[in-house]
């Protein structure tokens, strides 16, 4: 492909001819201050080439055009955010249009995806963003709060979004006990607690709902006394949190969770609320006002699109091939005509078949899945399920009701098809 190779060349050769111009001081005709109160440094640049590389730039040379100072226009970014140890970086991809990336460490990227975003550099932003992508994706796992605390603040960055929730969704009680979790935005913090899967209890929602809506009300802070709040101070909580506690599946609470844990707090939320939700636990048979919303599905392991309604389905029709269905058979989770109640979970290098037994044998019809996870991050889930109680009583014989077994990939977030599936007509031994 020699179009290809010489377009590579004729790049590569006008890149480096124009770092070349950032050398050249005669030529300068603007002074860009960067830093904070307590650090700053001065860079100087050609006006020409910001205004054609950033939106920003383009912006602020119009407002500064006749206001030059000994020959120079002046662009300040102090308190902006951007550390001036890496501007010399931004600088760099600006008259360069690529970075020695692979000298930089994953918390200078980041810094650099900010700056991006702050002075509207699109490509710089795809660029920075591909990069942590590819090269990063164990330390972005890693650190997935504090990747995501940044990427949620720039709207180009959906890639990288989706791979941190990813993260985030198998492991959500470290996520909710991280900082960064107390600082993420209103919407985020919906978007979470609105999920019908979601690997907490929700005894440690609520928790979580609490300490974020404190940490995000004026005039009250996490180290306070709750009882010295004022009536003003508990208002503004309530409106941070309404809707978030409207999530909250209280009705699925255990009775002595909600009334030691909850109950001190009934001051955050509608009275009528709490009181609905204690009478229903004194009477399940009770008539509310209040909608009892759908039991969430406790698990890290089963994404909350496809998966739940498909399985479903093969328990409804077991008799099945694996042909999928042309439509979805339950539009929503709520609509799935079973409720699923984890009673095991265990990260596999813990497993023990003795836990297995003593935890699923008597339940009724039980699911067991697994979830493994290649060198290249894609994960393979199998399952199988069983249509009466695991027993000792049906262990060792060929009489263990009907189910299935099934498996199916995920490659770089998106499900790959096709499933396996595989009816069995007794199912025995584990």
């Amino acid at each position: 492909m020699p179009e290809l190779y010489d377009t590579v060349i004729s790049f590569k050769q006008l890149s480096s001819d124009f770092l070349k111009i950032l050398d050249q001081e005669e030529t300068f005709d603007v002074i860009i201050h960067v830093g904070d109160e307590i650090a700053s440094e001065s860079f100087k640049a050609h006006s020409i080439i910001l205004r054609t590389r950033s939106e920003y730039f383009r912006a602020a040379l119009s407002a500064a055009w006749k206001k030059k100072e000994n020959g120079f226009f002046v662009i300040d970014l102090r308190g902006m955010s951007i550390p001036h140890a890496i501007f010399g970086h931004v600088l760099f991809y600006i008259y360069g249009a690529y970075l020695k990336i692979e000298k930089l460490g994953v918390t200078e990227k980041l810094q650099l995806l900010k700056a991006a975003d702050i002075l509207m550099m699109d490509a710089f932003v795809d660029y920075l963003e591909a990069d942590l992508i590819k090269t990063e994706k164990s330390w972005v796992n890693e650190k997935s709060s504090e990747v995501l605390y940044v990427a949620l603040q720039i709207s180009r960055c959906k890639e990288l979004v989706s791979l941190c929730n990813d993260s985030i969704l198998r492991q959500p009680k470290t996520f909710i006990s991280s900082k960064e979790f107390l600082f993420m935005p209103h919407d985020y913090v919906v978007s979470l607690v609105e999920r019908d899967i979601l690997g907490l209890d929700e005894i440690d929602i609520f928790a979580a709902v609490i300490m974020w809506g404190i940490n995000n009300t004026p005039g009250i802070s996490l180290a306070d006394d709750f009882s010295t709040w004022t009536a003003d101070n508990i208002t503004t909580l309530q409106s941070n949190v309404i809707y978030l506690i409207q999530q909250i599946r209280f009705f699925q609470m255990p009775p002595d969770d909600f009334m030691k844990k909850v109950g001190p707090l009934t001051r955050v939320f509608a009275p009528e609320l709490y009181d609905q939700v204690v009478e229903y636990h004194a009477n399940t048979q009770f008539q509310f006002v209040y909608d009892v919303q759908p039991l969430r599905l406790n698990s890290t392991i089963i994404k909350e699109n496809e998966e739940p309604a498909l399985i479903s389905y093969w328990i409804n029709h077991p008799e099945t091939d694996c042909d999928l269905p042309e439509n979805l058979p339950f539009e929503t989770f709520d609509k799935i005509p079973f409720d699923f109640h984890l009673i095991f979970r265990c990260p596999g290098n813990e497993l023990a078949q003795t836990a297995w037994r003593d935890l699923c044998y008597n339940q009724g019809p039980t699911m067991t899945i697994i979830r493994t996870k290649n060198q290249n991050e894609d994960e393979a889930v199998f399952g199988g399920y069983k249509s009466i109680s695991w027993s000792t009583e049906n262990h060792d014989t060929h009489i263990g009701g009907n189910g299935f077994i099934f498996g199916y990939l995920w490659q770089q977030r998106k499900l790959l098809l096709p499933w396996m599936l595989r009816p069995m007509l007794t199912v025995s031994k584990i």
